[in-house]
Parts: structure tokens; sequence; C-alpha cells
């Protein structure tokens, strides 16, 4: 019953938040499984993640149940009404325990870099300089040689770029622009289809050498 609350929860601030939350329904477990497989993947010692946009929770639930004791999870949301949700829904969470920031990611300073960002912020909203300041804080916050996992809906920022208004036709074709100038930084992608809409999860690493420059 609680995850249809859940659920209609998120519908309610999708329609009233449009710029800011990316879908009207939350993640499907398919494509939160792909978001959190780089994270598990491998992992050696104690890991430091960083959640950014969690909604009600979905990927988090995911995060929660899979990372070892001795992580630490930050979840950083700027919708209030979803960080009440989020407190109520995984305090005492095992094996760990999110850390709930109702926060602006530009502004978010934890004061130490992490080992992995998922990130579900619907950046085909946002103005293209916000994208750019967005991409540039995520790679301020990872460690050298961590990992950004991010995920789009196939063929969203295509049919905006094609037939949206002039303005959101510019919007997708400055994202598309920014994205390809990252595109060497890819090395994992995986297109879940069992999600609605459709969606591929993008893995992207920071590089260790000196001189990288973000954007």
């Amino acid at each position: 019953m609680s995850a249809v609350l859940d659920s209609l929860k998120f519908l309610s601030q999708g329609f009233r938040n449009g710029n800011t939350v990316g879908a009207v329904w939350p993640s499907s477990r398919s494509l939160c499984e792909a978001m959190v497989r780089p994270v598990i993947g491998g992992a050696q010692g104690p890991l430091r993640v960083l959640e950014v946009g969690a909604g009600v929770g979905p990927v988090t639930a995911e995060l929660t149940q899979r990372l070892l004791p001795g992580d630490h999870l930050d979840v950083v949301e700027l919708n209030a009404t979803f960080c009440t949700t989020l407190n109520a829904r995984f305090a005492g969470a095992t094996p760990v325990t999110p850390i709930i920031h109702n926060a602006d990611i530009l502004k978010f300073d934890p004061g130490f870099r992490y080992h992995h960002i998922v990130s579900g912020l619907p950046l085909a909203n946002f103005p293209a300089e916000l994208s750019e300041a967005i991409y540039a804080r995520f790679f301020e916050l990872l460690e050298p040689g961590g990992t950004l996992i991010m995920f789009h809906h196939i063929l969203g920022r295509e049919v905006i770029r094609m037939f949206g208004p002039p303005k959101d036709r510019k919007r997708a074709r400055q994202l598309m622009e920014l994205e390809e100038r990252l595109a060497p930084l890819v090395v994992g992608r995986h297109d879940v289809l069992l999600n609605m809409p459709p969606a591929r999860v993008l893995v992207r690493r920071r590089p260790t050498g000196p001189g990288y420059d973000e954007t």
C-alpha cells in the first residue's frame, strides 16, 4: 500500500513541478537495478555513494539493500515533499541507512568526494547553463576514477529536438552537444525497455590524470 501512495505522490509532484521532476511515475525495478549495478559490481572496501534527485526513493531502496555495512550513502533531493517521504521510508533502513539532504546539488558540500554518484535529475528539463553546471559539480564531487551513473528516456530528446517548441528544441540540442563532449568518458551503457518510458543508463568515469576539464 505504501508503494502505491508513494507512486501517487510522485505523480502529483510530477504534474506540479514539471521542470524539476523528470517523469510522472517512479522508475521501474529494472531501471533501478541497472542504475545500482555499477555501484555494487566489483567494489572493494567501504564506499561513499551520493544519490541526487531521488524522488520517492526507488533507486534509494536498491542502494540501501545492496550496499554493505560501513558504506556511506548521502541522498540530495531538492523537493521538500519527497524528502519527507524519504526520511519516513528509510529511517533505520539496513544494511545502510541513507542520510537525506533537502538541498540544491550546486550548493551541497559534504567535505569529501564520492566513489559513485547516481543521478535521476531530469537534465532535459533544465536550461543548458544549469545542466553544464550540474555536470561540473558532479565531477568535482567524484574521486578520480569514480563513476557517474545517469539515465535519460530513449528518443525523448530527439523527439523534442525535432518537434518541440523552438525554446525546447534549442535546449535539447544544447544538452545533446554537451553530452557529446562527455562521450569519451562513457564506460558503460544499458537500455532498459521495461520502464515507462524506456530508458538508457550511461556510466561515465572521471579521469585520473591531471588537468581534466569536466565540461
